[in-house]
């Protein structure tokens, strides 16, 4: 009697293991977009398209003198957001993530009209470099016919670096290899800053 129910036992125990072996598993949910709050409005699928801090940044410069440009009680409150993207932007510890979460802080304060007239805008890295232009900066801008080699700036036709040079002379500014990136990045956020200072009456 005892080896019966055992032989049952051992039967439905193998039943069972054969039937879950066969079932269809569930597919695993693999996560591939991009959930930033940012994200769902800007993107760089236009051409020429700059980037999407950059996007955020120029575009709340050219609300200004619209129906849609910063308030004043905006300005308080995303002035030290933008600082902070700033001062993370100089620091070569920060993390991605630590950017992306002040740029959905900056997007969460503004209105959903703002958003929409900036993705409107489909800001481009010409948009970008007329605007650093005004301001005596110039990007290095790849000549095909030149052949690239390392050091400053490469790249360039020598009508270009001449004017280059020249610019850099004038205003006192550089532009010349990494020194010009990273003069035009900070000089856009700056811009940012000094618009939502004044728009915040401070």
């Amino acid at each position: 009697m005892k080896k019966s129910i055992f032989r049952i036992a051992l039967f439905l125990t193998l039943a069972l293991s054969f039937i879950y072996a066969c079932a269809p598993k569930p597919e695993a949910v693999v996560e591939t977009t991009d959930t930033s709050l940012v994200s769902t409005y800007l993107t760089t699928d236009h051409a020429d398209a700059a980037s999407i801090r950059n996007q955020l940044a120029y575009g709340t410069l050219k609300l200004d003198g619209t129906e849609y440009a910063i308030t004043p009680e905006q300005a308080k409150t995303l002035l030290p957001l933008w600082q902070a993207i700033l001062s993370l932007g100089g620091d070569v510890t920060t993390a991605t993530e630590e950017i992306s979460a002040v740029q959905d802080q900056i997007v969460s304060l503004m209105s959903e009209d703002q958003m929409k007239a900036i993705v409107d805008m489909q800001i481009t890295n010409a948009d970008l470099n007329t605007f650093y232009a005004e301001y005596g900066v110039f990007l290095p801008t790849p000549d095909p016919s030149v052949t690239k080699v390392a050091g400053k700036n490469s790249g360039l036709s020598q009508a270009d670096r001449e004017a280059t040079k020249a610019a850099s002379s004038t205003d006192g500014t550089s532009s010349a290899g990494s020194g010009a990136g990273k003069l035009a990045k900070n000089l856009l956020f700056e811009k940012v800053i000094e618009y939502l200072a004044a728009a915040a009456g401070e």
